[in-house]
């Protein structure tokens, strides 16, 4: 859905990220693989891996290019470096404790959602113990196939919500993704109505999601703050009722913490304002 953004700007260096993103994709690409898959000579993907290996950006073990260490240190420093970010990490720990469940809290770029900081239920801590899902720092989502997506997304304009479905589809990840904009509108009415998103095995079966965006006053929208759990666990005034009620205590308290702070960092790093171009979402 995003193919018109190559149209524009440096060739070299768009294939340079090509080369990243498909060795990325592939958890490890041999030159020739890299070559095939981005329609360029052989002779032009090595001379992109090679001088990724030198720079330190992969790696190449037994004849594979894999990404390398460097890009945890940039990742790191892009997370840790996000404003709030210590106030964001204190509440997602916090949530943690008081619901026993898992939380994380996301933050929208060119119209996705970033897992920035998490914490896991006691039980995902263990591999033997696992159930089979969980967010990793860094991945991201499509907004409407997830709760924190959603609850973030309530907060826009129609033609804000357009924009981001109009670069990324609405693809249909389970049965119960919303695939239809009309939908999508009217779940995102229910969201402003109630003051938070479920996320019901939208995004993968047997995880329920509650999220409410974090709004700080002066402040444009940040992020969502979320909690998910097996479906079994989530469910009705245990979902609706207690763990929406530590969510907006924990919520309230991020923003009257984060209102304190200067926007101005949040506003430097290209997020929305009410002047921006609703044809380029939020964090372009």
């Amino acid at each position: 859905m995003e193919q018109s953004a190559r149209d524009t700007g440096i060739k070299a260096t768009r294939t340079t990220l090509d080369v990243i993103e498909e060795i990325r994709e592939r958890e490890g690409a041999r030159t020739a693989e890299v070559a095939e898959a981005l329609d360029v000579a052989r002779s032009t993907a090595h001379k992109h891996l090679k001088t990724l290996q030198q720079r330190g950006y992969v790696r190449k073990m037994a004849g594979e290019y894999r990404l390398g260490l460097q890009f945890l240190n940039l990742g790191e420093h892009a997370r840790t470096r996000w404003p709030c970010y210590s106030l964001i990490r204190e509440a997602v720990a916090d949530l943690g404790e008081r619901t026993d469940e898992d939380v994380d809290f996301v933050v929208e770029e060119r119209g996705r959602v970033y897992t920035l900081c998490e914490s896991y239920h006691k039980w995902e801590k263990y591999p033997d113990a696992g159930s089979g899902y969980r967010v990793d720092l860094g991945d991201w989502y499509y907004m409407h196939s997830v709760a924190s997506g959603k609850a973030i997304l309530a907060t826009y304009t129609e033609d804000e919500v357009r924009a981001v479905v109009d670069r990324w589809g609405l693809p249909a990840l389970t049965d119960n993704t919303i695939a239809d904009i009309d939908e999508l509108f009217a779940e995102l009415e229910t969201v402003r109505d109630q003051g938070y998103a479920i996320g019901d095995e939208e995004y993968v079966s047997g995880l329920r999601t509650v999220s409410k965006a974090v709004s700080p006053s002066g402040w444009p929208t940040i992020g969502a703050l979320s909690v998910s759990g097996p479906a079994y666990r989530m469910t009705g005034a245990v979902l609706h009722d207690e763990i929406v009620s530590v969510l907006e205590t924990v919520v309230a308290r991020l923003e009257r913490e984060v209102a304190e702070e200067s926007p101005g960092k949040f506003y430097a790093m290209g997020a929305a304002s009410s002047s921006q171009d609703a044809s380029t979402p939020r964090t372009e």
